[in-house]
């Protein structure tokens, strides 16, 4: 082959240019400006075993270089969001990683008597909590019953103005023995739920699910007649319940001197959750409030210096005997141990 000169390799070479310059393909569009790209890039096509195409956004056509995903961040940022809700039991009771510090000498005697008195805030298997339930077909009240209530805002001033919403008590123990949502009387209208704090909502107070006020009222009645009511500022309770309980059988934590040691404020009354955190080392209240909750943190409270709580009483009381609160005695109304009372005054004048 005779050899070829320099100068027509020069110009064949720019004809060979030329001729694969105009038939070279047209270059893909970039994916923002191809509505289908987007399509294709997400599916996969197999021939004989070997996949060609694209895979999981890798367009092969393009430059070898990994586009990053626009779409991936967005979809994994609520996936992590709402499993993280998903786990959360606002309602839950959960030990203090530690007892947090006193100012005071700390009230526990032994940590065998915290465990017993923390041991009533887990619901027992045998005796599960089953929401509105009314009395409890399992439990039974015995001689101590912790009650709360949660309450929803009527009037004009809701924030002022409260009326009995949820009514629960548990035994000794901790088990419910009974728990109600209640309707609101006449033509009482709710003007703040505060469901953020009562865990009160509008389903709960239908009249197909909500218990009159009255048949609540006498439930409470009964269960609290001869019996020592164990409450956090239990009076408001008992006007919410239009009840009277003879204060010699009331255990109110928020008016136990060694408790009231413990307030934020010196004078004021402590809260429930403060004692709770403080004394039993347990967060409750986060969230929206549940009343049977409350009421077994108030019943854990009163064990852990139930001694204290009867010494206080005797102290102002004199000795009680049980004896003298019995099924013939109303310590719900009261009236009855009034009664009696004047009768004793009027044989020692006599």
């Amino acid at each position: 082959m005779a050899p070829v000169e320099m100068s027509n390799l020069s110009s064949n070479w720019k004809k060979l240019q030329a001729t694969l310059k105009a038939s070279k393909p047209a270059q893909p569009k970039p994916k923002d400006a191809e509505p289908e790209s987007s399509l294709k890039r997400k599916r996969s096509t197999t021939f004989n075993g070997d996949k060609k195409g694209t895979v999981k956004g890798i367009d092969k056509r393009t430059p070898s270089k990994k586009p990053a995903s626009r779409k991936k961040p967005k979809m994994e940022e609520p996936a992590s969001v709402g499993a993280s809700t998903k786990h959360r039991d606002t309602k839950a009771l959960s030990k203090s990683v530690s007892m947090p510090s006193l100012r005071h000498t700390p009230l526990l005697s032994s940590s065998k008597k915290a465990a017993e008195a923390v041991s009533v805030l887990t619901p027992s298997p045998d005796f599960p909590d089953i929401e509105n339930e009314g009395v409890s077909e399992l439990a039974l009240p015995a001689k101590y019953i912790a009650v709360d209530c949660e309450m929803v805002g009527i009037g004009p001033e809701p924030d002022k103005d409260s009326a009995l919403a949820r009514v629960s008590a548990v035994n000794y123990h901790g088990h419910q023995v009974y728990d109600s949502y209640v309707q609101m009387q006449g033509k009482i209208g709710v003007t703040d739920y505060r469901t953020d704090v009562s865990g009160i909502e509008p389903k709960h107070l239908r009249k197909d699910v909500a218990r009159p006020f009255k048949e609540v009222h006498n439930d409470l009645k009964v269960l609290l007649a001869g019996r020592i009511l164990v409450g956090h500022a239990v009076k408001n309770d008992l006007d919410a319940l239009l009840l009277k309980h003879d204060k010699r059988y009331i255990r109110d934590s928020s008016k136990y001197s060694k408790f009231r040691e413990l307030a934020l404020t010196p004078g004021r009354t402590p809260s429930l959750r403060i004692l709770a955190e403080k004394l039993l080392g347990v967060e409750i209240q986060v969230g929206a409030h549940s009343s049977v909750e409350d009421a077994r943190a108030t019943m854990a409270l009163f064990r852990l210096e139930k001694e204290g709580f009867d010494a206080e009483v005797r102290e102002r009381y004199g000795h009680i005997r049980m004896e003298t609160v019995g099924a013939e005695v109303d310590v719900g109304g009261g009236d009855q141990v009034k009664r009696k009372n004047k009768k004793k005054k009027k044989k020692r004048k006599a």
